[in-house]
């Protein structure tokens, strides 16, 4: 599938620069259509770019010490356990 839409851009790109060379008759049209296709791209890469830096900063904001109170209250619990056996122990 990635290897039909591959060549299937590399085929239009080809068509897309035989078609400049040769001078024909709708060469502004076709470069206003490649004009807005990189504007396309430009504002999809940037927001792209946007939602990774959100998705980053909700990642790190889930991850605050609160999301992690259970585990350190278990942790604790234990080390008081084998605190008090070892004092028993003794």
């Amino acid at each position: 599938m990635v290897t039909l839409v591959f060549l299937l851009i590399l085929g239009l790109a080809g068509w897309t620069v035989s078609t400049l060379m040769s001078k024909g008759k709708h060469q502004e049209d076709i470069k206003n259509e490649l004009g807005n296709i990189f504007e396309s791209f430009k504002y999809f890469s940037a927001s792209v770019t946007s939602l990774v830096k959100l998705l980053m900063k909700d990642s790190i904001s889930s991850a605050k010490d609160d999301d992690f109170g259970p585990i350190k209250s278990n942790v604790i619990d234990l080390l008081k356990l084998d605190k008090k056996d070892k004092e028993e122990a003794a």
